[in-house]
């Protein structure tokens, strides 16, 4: 049976967008869920400084706060 890597922290899934709000990823990082957004607002020309990705908490629907 082979050894876990020490190294990782996780592992993220691919999804297939249903819409634009639709999460890029899914996964767990160190034993959290989490779903990964690409930034509506990034820009080649604003690349230093906005993030591609967002990386939020998971949270089961219907218990997200406003």
């Amino acid at each position: 049976m082979a050894q876990a890597n020490p190294n990782q922290l996780g592992a993220l899934w691919v999804n297939e967008a249903k819409s634009d709000r639709s999460p890029a990823f899914t996964g767990e990082i160190n034993g959290q869920r989490v779903v990964v957004f690409k930034n509506k607002r990034w820009s080649e020309a604003e690349a230093k400084k906005q993030p591609l990705y967002h990386i939020l908490q998971a949270v089961a629907k219907g218990t997200a706060k406003a």
